[in-house]
């Protein structure tokens, strides 16, 4: 084998050398580029997600520390003291109705 044939052999393993460098490198480029847009997309993902979390620990902390602040519990709550203001004034109404029962009786003679 001549010099001459020995650099165009040694040319030619050079260019295949640095052809299937390009491509490796080429390969490796949109591999990072793919795994890069994948990390944006779940940073994104986790922000939303983060977002979304802080406003359900802050729905589940005022729904479990001020229970009286929702609506619900306000109208039970109210509802309850009305029932409760109309026992009352059914008791005293009883009462009085009984008392006037008696003393009524009383002043007729009846018994009881």
């Amino acid at each position: 084998m001549t010099m001459r044939e020995l650099e165009i052999q040694f040319q030619n393993a050079m260019n295949e050398l640095q052809a299937s460098f390009e491509k490796q490198h080429r390969e490796w480029q949109r591999g990072y580029q793919l795994l890069q847009q994948q990390l944006a997309e779940a940073r994104q993902r986790e922000m939303s997600l983060r977002v979304q979390n802080e406003q359900l620990a802050h729905k589940l902390d005022t729904a479990s520390s001020l229970p009286e602040q929702h609506a619900l519990i306000k109208q039970i709550r109210m509802l309850g003291a009305h029932l409760d203001a109309l026992a009352k004034d059914a008791a005293t109404f009883n009462h009085y109705v009984s008392n006037q029962q008696r003393a009524t009786g009383n002043f007729s003679g009846e018994q009881r």
